[in-house]
């Protein structure tokens, strides 16, 4: 997920012309995503078919998708993501999650893919951006493209759901509705990114932005919304906790951006980790390799993290323990559904999953392009 910066795409073209693609021939492995915890296997939602076809069919309807484009969101499979996330929660609750990712990936898809991506369409992108966060603060505004409007209806739906729950706690819908501004804004930042001349810096710059761009953090706030959680702010502010929401966000970015790297490169996107290894001179392979050891690394931060908690008494802990468990099941739906959705592999996913070698050519899924939908 990012956005491509209308000088940076014309210097990060160059780069990557400039470099043989020195491993084509070769049989590039992407790294092991599922290991120690993540080898878990996920429990699905009881509920996930009979969801699934309901927000597919609300999506197709509010936003006029046609057969092809309502196909795609089918093959996307964005349904999995949600049931895999919260497994335990009701279908009100898991309606809400589908909702909001079949949302997110459209949206996002504009900004990689769409015509927001475009040279000279910064100006375009903000108030694409500026647009939804309005939506979060519950203003209305006249939008010159009436072809997003109806990404901003969805959202609204989702928005006044949450914050409508009677059982879901004041404090968790604040920081779902911060955790999602933080989302657009950095999305919104990180059109001014730029590798440095630095690989440390390049690679540590990149990760920060990162933690609120890929979009992670609103899951982890559907968390408590799912399971009625009340956690006190207190325990989001220790120490421990915000490190394991770091590297949980982490591991889903490094993983995310090793199956979405050859569609990422297709677009010209730069704004993943194996791109920006290959742009400090990797080969595909050693960028792969290099995020297998950051991974890992992880994992270890995970587990240190996690045994520094302190107790907060019987009933906190327990809705602690939900949530950290909560963490693990968001970052096992996302690994498991990149190979279920049809999005990074297309008709090889199985293959990759079960060898983790990547075909020379992939016939990903394209994203749907809102442009020109205006409602009339």
């Amino acid at each position: 997920m990012g956005i491509h910066s209308e000088n940076k795409s014309q210097t990060y073209n160059s780069v990557s012309s400039s470099k043989k693609e020195d491993n084509e021939r070769e049989i590039i492995k992407i790294p092991d995503l599922f290991e120690l915890f993540m080898s878990r296997t996920p429990t699905v939602n009881p509920f996930y078919e009979h969801v699934k076809d309901q927000a597919l069919e609300w999506a197709t309807d509010i936003c006029h998708y046609n057969t092809q484009e309502a196909e795609r969101m089918r093959r996307g499979d964005f349904a999995y993501f949600a049931a895999v996330s919260v497994p335990d929660a009701d279908t009100n609750k898991l309606r809400t999650v589908n909702d909001w990712l079949n949302w997110v990936f459209v949206f996002d898809d504009q900004l990689d893919d769409g015509h927001f991506s475009r040279n000279g369409k910064t100006v375009e992108a903000f108030e694409y951006i500026d647009s939804m966060i309005a939506v979060l603060d519950g203003e209305t505004r006249p939008e010159s493209d009436l072809s997003t409007q109806a990404l901003r209806d969805v959202l609204k739906s989702i928005w006044e759901r949450v914050n409508g729950d009677p059982d879901c706690a004041d404090d968790a819908k604040l920081r779902w509705k911060q955790n999602m501004t933080s989302y657009l804004a950095a999305l919104r930042a990180s059109m001014t990114y730029e590798p440095s001349d630095n690989l440390e810096k390049t690679v540590g710059g990149y990760i920060d932005y990162r933690f609120h761009s890929i979009g992670v953090l609103p899951l982890f706030s559907f968390i408590e919304y799912a399971y009625n959680l009340t956690i006190p702010d207190e325990v989001f502010k220790n120490r421990s906790m915000q490190e394991m929401q770091r590297v949980g966000v982490e591991i889903q970015m490094l993983a995310n951006d090793c199956v979405s790297y050859r569609r990422e490169k297709a677009n010209d996107c730069p704004h993943n980790i194996i791109y920006l290894l290959r742009y400090h001179g990797f080969s595909e392979q050693e960028a792969y390799n290099h995020v297998q050891i950051l991974l890992r690394n992880r994992y270890k931060e995970w587990y240190l993290a996690q045994a520094q908690l302190p107790t907060w008494g019987e009933r906190v802990d327990r809705e602690v323990q939900w949530y950290i468990k909560g963490m693990q099941d968001v970052a096992l739906a996302n690994a498991n559904w990149s190979f279920r959705t049809e999005r990074y592999f297309g008709g090889d996913r199985e293959h990759v999953r079960e060898t983790r070698e990547v075909p020379s050519k992939v016939e990903w899924l394209p994203g749907i392009l809102v442009e020109g939908k205006a409602e009339v």
